[in-house]
């Protein structure tokens, strides 16, 4: 950490190659959030004696005790435990000592110490927000991101100027290093972080924040390309290796802690700071409510009437698949153990589900003469034999520029709460969100209609809308072990509800239709605890009536 708490402090321009490599693995160390690997380590060992001994101690300690078992610096250790204003466990750093503790600390004599130990802090607290998010704390996020962001606010006071070299860049994209807002690869590297990107942005639209931002990417580590490539208008991004040098990257990016902007909080001009999906799906909202269109949308069929090679090779799809000209199609995208490497009934395969209970809506679509094109990674297990379904997830005709161009050309999309269902709500595809399961707001746009995964507590009783959302249960759901510790129960949705979900947003998206779009009754929104939770979108009316004493159930 001290050398990492210094990256800004070096020429990145003039390292050797060799050096710059050394060096550069550093930067990556802190961009996939391992700084502390130190103290991860030695906290996941004692964790490990303890449970040897007969002392069930879950790894992710509460905050107040994780902060006194995990760092391995003592003024660090002090500062979080003063500024959270976290109860104060010296029986834990006695017991540290006496098993022979090595404490980290800068030098007293540094020049700069100040500084240093600031750094420290701003990548404790980021290391803090994802922690307590997976362990089922993130009650505690808006505490941990306002001190990252006051933090974060002393640090700028000390903003290094940029090397030549950077101030040339900058200079071409009508910036200066002072304005920028820094997106670290978290925001590309995954496809729904795509399409917290995408909200992001419809955020700066809105005024909601102010600044450029400046997106930095692996080109190695990039979910789909085409999709992230309809970001360049509207985002720069700074891929390494492909269009920017490899010093002026990793400068940028040692800059972190001085202009990063989270991709796991939102902090509001008034101060309230919230976990930033919850901002997300407020923003989404408002901007629907504006009658705003989709921006990647427009960008993207702008760039096909520009470059159409994509349909022709659609188009030669659709004739081998046996579709005719007026053949109509649905996506479906079912959350899947195999794909992610997950093990079932560990982490976060609470979320995926099994596709037996997709047949009945499946048989549905292909009854009333469309087709469904079964979206997914390669590794999906493989779907039963059927008339009028496509299993592109496993064929050779899988590619990256597809992926995106059937989202875009579907009726509708069925999937979850999954990253690839941002693709269809950045493009505004109506959907059906089935066995949907989440922590955090959901950025759902207007023809969206979700039926959630039950959750019961206990002693069988099915929680309320309010209980879903409320700070007591909703951040239990991270996990199969967050689940556990909160004592619920989750199951997944039931082949009647989502067959009956689908069937609504078929009509929803008939291009026959006459009239809005079916409405569901708005009463249930006073139910949900977190304004704009949904973003703009609804429970389907089967989900809704089917469990309305319990969904709708006063507290």
């Amino acid at each position: 950490m001290e050398l990492l708490a210094q990256a800004h402090t070096i020429d990145w321009i003039a390292l050797r190659p060799r050096d710059l490599r050394r060096f550069a693995e550093l930067i990556n160390v802190m961009l996939e959030h391992r700084n502390f690997r130190y103290e991860q380590r030695s906290f996941e060992g004692r964790q490990y004696d303890a449970r040897r001994d007969g002392d069930p101690v879950p790894l992710e300690a509460p905050l107040d005790r994780y902060v006194h078992e995990y760092f391995c610096n003592k003024e660090l250790i002090e500062t979080l435990v003063t500024e959270l204003n976290l109860a104060r466990y010296d029986d834990i750093l006695a017991a540290r000592e006496d098993r022979g503790q090595y404490w980290e600390r800068f030098p007293a004599d540094h020049p700069q110490r100040k500084v240093l130990s600031e750094i420290n802090l701003f990548y404790a607290y980021r290391n803090l927000l994802l922690t307590t998010y997976h362990s089922g704390e993130g009650f505690h996020v808006p505490q941990v991101y306002t001190k990252l962001t006051e933090t974060q606010k002393r640090l700028r006071r000390h903003l290094p100027a940029p090397s030549p070299q950077l101030k040339a860049l900058l200079k071409k994209l009508d910036t200066d290093l002072s304005d920028v807002k820094l997106l670290s690869p978290d925001w590309s590297a995954l496809i729904g972080h795509n399409g917290h990107l995408n909200v992001h942005l419809m955020m700066r639209e809105m005024g909601w924040w102010q600044g450029q931002p400046l997106l930095l990417a692996y080109k190695d580590r990039i979910a789909n390309k085409p999709f992230l490539s309809l970001f360049s208008d509207i985002c720069p991004t700074l891929t390494l290796g492909e269009n920017v040098s490899t010093g002026v990257w990793h400068e940028l990016a040692s800059l972190t802690p001085f202009i990063g902007d989270s991709h796991q909080a939102f902090r509001f001009e008034d101060g309230r700071a919230v976990y930033w999906n919850d901002a997300g799906s407020l923003a989404l909202k408002q901007w629907e409510s504006r009658q705003r269109t989709f921006p990647l949308r427009d960008i993207y069929d702008r760039r096909l009437l520009a470059d159409n090679r994509i349909e022709l090779t659609y188009q030669d799809y659709r004739r081998r698949w046996g579709m005719a000209d007026s053949d109509w199609f649905v996506c479906l995208h079912v959350r899947d153990a195999q794909t992610r490497n997950d093990t079932d009934g560990v982490g976060e395969s609470i979320r995926n589900a099994s596709l037996a209970s997709y047949l009945d809506a499946v048989r549905h679509i292909t009854g009333c003469g469309g087709w469904v094109i079964r979206m997914g990674g390669g590794k999906v297990p493989p779907f039963p034999q059927m008339e009028h379904v496509v299993d592109y997830a496993r064929s050779d005709d899988a590619f990256p520029e597809m992926d995106i161009h059937l989202m875009r050309r579907a009726r509708m999309f069925i999937g979850t709460t999954s990253g690839f269902a941002y693709v269809a709500s950045s493009f505004g595809i109506p959907t059906a969100m089935v066995n949907a399961l989440s922590s955090i707001g959901l950025l759902w746009s207007r023809d969206t209609r979700f039926a959630l995964k039950p959750v019961h507590r206990a002693d069988g009783r099915m929680l309320s809308l309010s209980e879903w959302t409320s700070e007591r249960y909703r951040w239990a759901y991270p996990t199969h072990e967050s689940v556990a510790r909160a004592e619920l129960v989750v199951s997944e949705s039931s082949s009647d509800e989502i067959l009956e979900t689908v069937r609504e947003v078929l009509e929803i998206s008939d291009p026959l239709r006459k009239g809005p779009a079916p409405g569901v009754d708005g009463s249930w929104e006073r139910h949900v605890q977190v304004p704009g939770f949904f973003g703009s979108s609804r429970p389907s009316r089967y989900f809704l009536e089917k469990y309305a004493s319990d969904l709708l159930r006063g507290e």
